[in-house]
């Protein structure tokens, strides 16, 4: 049931983009692909953030620092 709303919602939104590109102007159509293009671009850095390479090397560093632990034992 939840993947048939989705596809409804995939579909009407992609009708609806449809139906008001015919009314927008040329400039406005360029800032939305700019726009969408620059959401993908900072979409692909914040994957890079999140790659196994970067995970393990902080989890590296915490464990190097002592983990959570070590703040409690100082107080």
């Amino acid at each position: 049931m939840q993947l048939i709303g989705l596809i409804l919602l995939i579909a009407s939104s992609w009708y609806l983009l449809k139906l008001t590109s015919n009314f927008l102007d040329e400039p406005t159509k360029k800032e939305i692909s700019n726009s969408f293009n620059n959401f993908k671009k900072k979409f692909s850095e914040g994957k890079q953030n999140f790659s196994k390479a970067k995970i393990s090397e902080a989890w590296e560093k915490y464990k190097k620092e002592g983990g959570a632990l070590s703040n409690k034992n100082k107080s």
